[in-house]
């Protein structure tokens, strides 16, 4: 049974929520910054998106090129974190601010 929002009723899977990826340092700015995403996907959804986006691909060597996503430009969130769960606890104005760069920008 899948989970439901006391408050609206609606299924939480069907949640949407605003996520705005800010462009840090030497990162490449996105032509589109805000998107929909589910609530309920892990934040490996966001970094997978991103990188593709931004066309980050493994080399001739297979080397990744190297992608750092922060919440509020404060902290990385582990991988399996559900997005949902960052919006409700660090969402400003109604959107998840994701500062990206593709070196470390913060500790």
């Amino acid at each position: 049974s899948a989970a439901t929002n006391q408050l609206s009723g609606r299924n939480v899977a069907d949640q949407k929520i605003k996520v705005h990826f800010v462009a840090v340092g030497s990162a490449p700015m996105l032509k589109r910054s805000k998107f929909k995403m589910n609530a309920d996907d892990e934040f490996m959804v966001a970094i997978s998106f991103l990188r593709k986006l931004l066309k980050l691909t493994a080399d001739e060597e297979g080397t990744i090129s190297p992608l750092f996503i922060y919440v509020n430009s404060t902290f990385m969130p582990a991988p399996d974190e559900r997005i949902g769960d960052l919006f409700d606890c660090f969402a400003k104005t109604g959107e998840l601010v994701l500062n990206y760069s593709l070196q470390e920008a913060w500790g």
